[in-house]
């Protein structure tokens, strides 16, 4: 499968972005990452009270957010291989299989309805745990990739990039949530190519993070 979305291409000539893409997408090539730790109190305290599964929770939260900024929408046309955005992003996440301490790749499409999202990414889960593959079958190009990492309460993470520079989609890492002076913090990871996201963007991706979960804390 090669996508689930529409997408629009990007006019070099009037993109803000331009030069500093031009700069580190030819030039040093390099990521762009930050870590750090997010108040999920309201949401980890409302899914557990409701029985929900927080780490869905906090998937969808990452995802609605991601999807509300071009940035990490950036990609590339594979029939003319120019840049272009698209409509929106799916996540892929993994599915961790203890008797093989291995995992399988598995994919949710988006839905800003969280009830819809929440039922289709329990299907993606339930169907992942069946995988004996690192793949699931028919991922589609427009996604991102989350992984979780609920063993360890986390400083900073670093994943080995392709060094190509043609990936752009944000890579994010979700660490164990501890009890820190009475608030529940959750470790968040991402790294992106600098061609297409600064810091300036990893924060207010975080700091919306925040305020999502606050939101559907709420509504739950």
């Amino acid at each position: 499968m090669e996508m689930t979305a529409g997408y629009k291409s990007i006019d070099m000539d009037t993109w803000p972005r331009k030069e500093c893409y031009d700069y580190y997408a030819t030039g040093s090539k390099c990521m762009c990452a930050i870590s750090a730790d997010i108040d999920v109190t309201d949401l980890y305290r409302k899914t557990a009270a409701s029985k929900k599964d927080f780490d869905v929770a906090i998937l969808y939260a990452i995802t609605a957010v991601l999807n509300r900024h071009e940035e990490f929408r950036v990609g590339y046309c594979k029939e003319n291989g120019r840049l272009m955005i698209w409509d929106y992003i799916n996540p892929v996440h993994r599915v961790f299989h203890e008797e093989s301490e291995t995992f399988s790749r598995v994919w949710t499409k988006y839905d800003n309805n969280f009830e819809k999202f929440y039922e289709a990414a329990q299907h993606s889960i339930t169907e992942g745990l069946k995988l004996k593959t690192v793949n699931q079958p028919e991922i589609p190009d427009n996604n991102f990739e989350i992984s979780f990492i609920p063993w360890l309460h986390f400083n900073a993470i670093n994943t080995k990039m392709s060094e190509s520079g043609k990936y752009l989609a944000p890579v994010i890492t979700v660490g164990k949530v501890e009890e820190i002076s009475g608030k529940f913090m959750m470790p968040l990871t991402m790294q992106i190519s600098h061609a297409v996201a600064d810091g300036f963007h990893i924060a207010r991706a975080f700091n919306e993070t925040t305020e999502e979960s606050k939101k559907l804390a709420v509504a739950l």
